[in-house]
């Protein structure tokens, strides 16, 4: 007995120091800009690349559960947990990255020894208040740490549900997002500024230039090189968004003076359904040819009506759609045809029956059965759990997990990437 209790002491000791490692919670506030907030923080690790990602995270992990200085006065900003939403932060969902200004991450000098591996201090610019608001979609936070109000009180879009956005650039054939981000500067500056007009009315964005990176590191973005269409598709299901937005624009350049034209319309992400479709085109001219200021004057003109037809044809209050694809293990030789479960019914059938009884208000469309994979392309997942908190595409693998596991008996493993729900029958 005493061997037992020194072992499970040992394991406490193991993982607490590997969460001591991993979040060293040395963030400070360097500054406000904003919607946006500056910080410095200290990261540790073996390799220089896991360093500045557990430096990023720490700011995240302190902001959470111990407060910074300047923000929110010193207090964690979670005040009602929910381990589904915060542990995606840290854990290869990698969530902390969108909201991590693209390219703001710099040492501030060089890393220095420590125990078995290194340290080293990261200053950031982290978007601090698009990440209170998606703490307050999830329900962890209710209170805003920049102008001090309180998430119940009366707003512009109160009574609303505002979905996530991610903000990408009209695609011509032979084009993917990477490239246009990289080579065409007027529609970037048309993307960025179409993204900062929806994060000032409250809108929770996703970075595109981020998502890109983070799915860089993860080599999933590279999986289908040369594809455009694919890589680009395969981003815009695991980004997390709700919505995306294309954006095209039109320079119009005269004596008189000068204009943009700029081309919107969203799309739900998981059906790619329209939801929205604005062409903006200011009456006005103006005597600058600055990309970035005659985008600003068109957005400020057009983007409220373009947000309410989406917020208006936007219907997650009757439940957030999400893409569930089941696969055969390639070392396992069933198939969906085969018997599983308790009862020996056809897998697909087990499969589908499930989806059947858990979609909300039964809608789901199945796009097809083979005989190693079964795809619905989109199943429409309840608005809440049973404990009333927002369901996501998370907590719903979570639930088909245990019940293929604990009520079937059908060993599996799950993978989430945004509303991407991809399950392995081993």
């Amino acid at each position: 007995m005493k061997r037992i209790y020194s072992t499970i002491l040992a394991l406490l000791s193991l993982v607490v120091t590997t969460r001591a490692e991993e979040f060293l919670d040395m963030a400070s506030l360097v500054s406000k800009q904003g919607t946006n907030a500056i910080f410095e923080s200290t990261g540790k690790g073996e390799k220089a690349k896991d360093i500045e990602a557990n430096a990023q995270k720490s700011v995240f992990h302190q902001l959470f559960y111990k407060g910074i200085d300047g923000i929110n006065d010193g207090k964690p900003l979670v005040v009602k947990e929910n381990k589904v939403y915060t542990n995606s932060f840290f854990n290869e969902t990698a969530r902390y990255v969108a909201y991590v200004v693209p390219k703001s991450v710099e040492s501030t000098g060089k890393a220095t020894k420590a125990g078995s591996g290194k340290m080293c201090t990261y200053r950031m610019t982290v978007r601090i208040q698009q990440l209170i608001n998606d703490m307050k979609r999830n329900g962890v936070f209710d209170e805003d740490p920049i102008s001090g109000v309180k998430a119940t009180q009366v707003r512009e879009t109160e009574g609303l549900v505002l979905p996530t956005v991610i903000v990408v650039p009209y695609k011509r054939d032979g084009e993917n997002y990477a490239k246009i981000l990289q080579s065409d500067y007027d529609r970037r500056v048309a993307v960025s500024t179409v993204q900062d007009g929806f994060e000032s009315k409250n809108i929770t964005t996703v970075d595109l230039q981020g998502k890109i990176d983070a799915v860089n590191r993860r080599a999933a973005y590279e999986q289908n090189a040369g594809n455009a269409e694919s890589n680009d598709k395969q981003l815009l299901m695991t980004s997390g968004a709700d919505v995306y937005v294309t954006v095209d624009i039109n320079k119009d350049i005269t004596r008189e003076g000068s204009r943009v034209t700029l081309i919107m319309k969203a799309y739900e992400t998981a059906s790619g359904s329209v939801l929205a479709s604005k062409t903006a085109t200011p009456i006005r001219r103006f005597q600058t040819s600055a990309t970035d200021a005659l985008c600003k004057y068109t957005v400020q003109d057009y983007l409220p009506a373009f947000l309410e037809d989406i917020i208006k044809n936007f219907k997650p209050a009757g439940g957030t759609r999400v893409v569930l694809q089941f696969a055969i293990d390639g070392s396992s030789s069933a198939t969906m045809n085969d018997p599983a479960g308790t009862r020996g019914y056809a897998l697909s059938n087990v499969l589908r029956q499930w989806v059947r009884k858990n979609a909300y208000q039964g809608k789901y469309h199945l796009q097809g059965i083979m005989d190693e994979s079964m795809i619905f392309d989109y199943v429409t997942i309840p608005p809440k759990d049973a404990d009333g908190i927002r369901m996501d595409a998370a907590e719903f693998a979570f639930i088909l997990e245990q019940y293929l596991k604990e009520e079937e008996g059908i060993d599996c493993k799950m993978r989430v990437d945004g509303n991407n729900i991809l399950v392995t029958i081993l």
